[in-house]
């Protein structure tokens, strides 16, 4: 059965409000894709051409290679994951419109349509994904009610604008009748502390932009990406911005171009740390498909389900895919690793052979006149002070990349410093390591927490020297402030339109805050606090299981009251008055028939009922207002209502 004008729109319209919370959460080249199948499909929907088969098939083709060449399947070591997934399943739902021409097909784009909600929000679920998940769940819901209409046999097609006005009250209905059972679902159904099923986003780009693996130009990305990461609490007062450094994964093995995790460093427990001062901080951590949780430099304490390994950055065993909040002590300041294994130091010198011959050189020209440790670090970073330049746009580097930073471009941000610093120091024979993390944040004055961005991503140095561990050093901060290039948007000063809505963004990430904490934190432990007061203070599976039950029946009841309950009669509440009136007055016997008038129903219930005088009165008021013309007062008019709203009649004697 082919559909009618009403059912095409409103099942385009159901496709394109469910892709819009997962085209949202996708990259510009992905969302361009997406963008160009809807068009073309929801185009051919609209105006009813049909599309030659083989012209179908070559757009499905090429739609599919396209996400594959943006993700890089098959050219590389990436795999095909959720982000893949979603963009392949959201580009596909654009093409399915090409055969939107039969009921059949109408419900089949609205089942793809309830699957990119799906994939949504297994990337986000925050409010805005929310938000956008119900209004085009109620766009599907109204485009299967309407395609369920298209079967009934002698069902005209409405009019579009009319169609629409009732098709939202019939929706909103729905929805507030599936709101009580939803809620307690939500409240009580056991928390899981996992998810039922898992599936990879890409294999070498995390949602923290971090990873065990950086080289030259890795890190430029991620300075105009404004997404937040942490968002932490320090009960004593935010520290002193030099101290906010959050510490992520540790690289320490260079093959030239790229920087790793030590094989060597990886197993083993951490020393323990000498001096410093704690900072009490509580870290909210978005999803990072990784295993690291960040945390102040340097972490003292872990959760239990978590680690520190030899190299001090904190782990767990499988990959946040969901919202953390963690609470550390870290000792910042501390030294640790006072005595370094012969194995590890030896590791922390190695350097490839026959790369950057320049750099050898000049450490070498360094140590023949001061060989101190200190004085070889002090030396490096009034190189970077004096010569260096601070921009987001280095320039190509070639073979020797250590050299043609330090000789020729002297131009890079934080990784080629960090690099290139680590470099002389194990030229030198000085123990070197590059740590990747996170530096500095913003404080939100609306709940006095920080804010650590995607754009505060930042990678600095860690310097061993006999007797004292390990020492942090950050070269991109020897930079002179005259010499850092403001050629970009990450590192030009805020506009004023910037400025006049910081507030406003202040308050949209306290709300996000609020939600997280209230909505996607609630777990087990605040379940059973939820519980507690109703005598449950150990609630097992089973008393969960038994107040869900109980609760579960109450939400249907009160579901079936407001579904089973008489419709307000849209032509008034004296005509509403007077079929409940009639409703109680017939009782069981047969109600008042479509061609009986208020008078005749009246004459005929009188001789089944007791109260005859009453029943003939009232139905002679309303026979009067409904027919007669007479033209009857506000006051009037509630009066009756009143009096049919109170009438209860009574069996004729016998």
């Amino acid at each position: 059965m082919k559909l009618d004008r009403a059912a095409v729109y409103w099942s385009v319209l159901a496709a394109a409000t469910s892709l819009l919370p997962l085209v949202l959460l996708l990259r510009p080249s992905s969302q361009m894709l997406v963008a160009a199948c809807f068009a073309i499909g929801a185009t051919a929907a609209l105006t009813g051409r049909r599309v030659p088969t083989l012209l179908r098939l070559a757009l499905i083709g090429a739609a599919a290679l396209t996400v594959f060449w943006l993700f890089g399947i098959g050219f590389g070591a990436r795999t095909f994951g959720r982000d893949a997934g979603s963009v392949l399943l959201a580009s596909m739902l654009g093409l399915k419109l090409f055969e939107l021409a039969t009921i059949r097909d109408g419900r089949s784009v609205a089942s793809f349509s309830l699957f990119s909600l799906m994939s949504a929000f297994l990337q986000d679920q925050g409010p805005l994904t929310l938000l956008l998940s119900l209004l085009a769940g109620a766009c599907i819901i109204a485009a299967l009610g309407r395609l369920a209409e298209c079967e009934s046999p002698g069902e005209s097609a409405p009019d579009w604008r009319e169609d629409a006005r009732d098709r939202v009250r019939g929706v909103g209905r729905v929805v507030a009748y599936s709101l009580p059972l939803t809620l307690l679902g939500f409240v009580l159904i056991p928390r899981l502390a996992s998810p039922l099923w898992g599936l990879p986003s890409n294999s070498n780009e995390a949602r923290t932009g971090l990873s065990e693996l950086m080289s030259p130009g890795d890190f430029a990305s991620l300075y105009a990406d404004d997404t937040p990461v942490l968002r932490v609490s320090f009960p004593d007062g935010v520290p002193a911005q030099n101290e906010l450094y959050f510490r992520g994964p540790v690289l320490a093995d260079f093959d030239g171009r790229r920087w790793t995790r030590s094989y060597w460093s990886r197993g083993g427990d951490p020393s323990p740390e000498v001096g410093g001062r704690t900072i009490v901080h509580e870290v909210e951590q978005e999803p990072t498909d990784r295993r690291y949780l960040l945390a102040l430099d340097l972490p003292g304490t872990t959760p239990s389900d978590a680690f520190l390994n030899r190299e001090r950055s904190v782990l767990v065993r499988e990959p946040q895919s969901k919202l953390r909040r963690t609470r550390f002590e870290s000792r910042v300041g501390a030294r640790f690793d006072i005595d370094l294994p012969r194995t590890l130091h030896d590791a922390f010198v190695r350097l490839p052979e026959d790369f950057n011959p320049r750099t050898h050189e000049l450490i070498a020209q360094w140590q023949s006149e001061d060989a101190r440790p200190t004085a070889l670090i002090e030396r490096a970073l009034a190189l970077f002070h004096a010569e260096f330049t601070y921009t987001l746009e280095p320039g190509l580097l070639g073979r020797d990349t250590v050299d043609a930073f330090l000789f020729e471009t002297r131009r890079g941000y934080c990784e080629h410093f960090a690099a290139a610093f680590v470099v002389m120091m194990r030229e030198a024979g000085l123990p070197a390591r590059v740590v990747t993390g996170y530096l500095g944040g913003v404080v939100n004055p609306i709940g006095n927490y920080l804010i650590v961005r995607q754009s505060d991503a930042h990678a600095w140095a860690e310097v061993w020297i006999d007797g004292q561990g390990w020492l942090r050093v950050d070269p991109t901060s020897a930079v002179s402030p005259e010499r850092i290039e403001r050629g970009t948007d990450a590192l030009d000063p805020p506009s004023d339109f910037a400025l006049w809505m910081r507030p406003l963004g202040n308050a949209a990430d306290w709300l996000r805050r609020g939600w997280n904490d209230y909505l996607l934190g609630f777990n087990a432990a605040r379940q059973r606090d939820l519980l507690r007061p109703l005598g449950l203070e150990y609630a097992d599976w089973r008393q969960i299981g038994a107040v869900l039950g109980v609760m579960a029946m109450l939400a249907v009841g009160l579901t079936l009251y407001f579904l089973l309950r008489p419709l307000r009669d849209p032509r008034g509440p004296v005509v509403e008055a007077f079929a409940r009136f009639a409703q109680r007055v017939a009782g069981r016997d047969p109600s008042r028939r479509a061609d009986e008038t208020p008078r005749q129903f009246g004459a005929r219930m009188a001789t089944l009922r007791g109260d005859a005088d009453g029943i003939r009165r009232l139905c002679e008021q309303f026979h009067r207002w409904a027919y007669a013309g007479e033209s009857a007062s506000a006051q009037a008019e509630a009066e009756l209502i009143r009096a049919l709203r109170r009438y209860r009649p009574r069996r004729k004697a016998a």
